[in-house]
């Protein structure tokens, strides 16, 4: 580098906010598909899974709360995925 300074890979801005955990380690190892006060947090108001850079949680811990959702959803304790009002009100697919 010209300047001397050294640069990792990954770009940071300073406008970025810092990721801030919704849930302890803990709460994670210990939960179960029966949690679904637990589980919504970690789902949006349309049903979406909240991405881990939101949520502020490891890529493994993230994988586990998402199959605990998926499983959640099979048993209705948890919704789908719903539809945008925009596809809704101009009849797209």
């Amino acid at each position: 580098m010209a300047n001397g300074k050294k640069t990792s890979g990954r770009r940071s801005s300073k406008y970025e906010a810092p990721k801030q955990r919704r849930i302890t380690k803990q709460q994670i190892e210990n939960a179960t598909y029966k949690d679904v006060k637990l589980l919504e947090k970690f789902v949006s108001d349309r049903g979406k899974i909240r991405s881990s850079l939101i949520t502020g949680i490891s890529k493994q811990e993230q994988a586990k709360v998402a199959r605990l959702i998926k499983v959640a959803r099979e048993l209705a304790l948890l919704p789908y995925v719903t539809t945008s009002s925009y596809k809704q009100s101009y009849n797209r697919r």
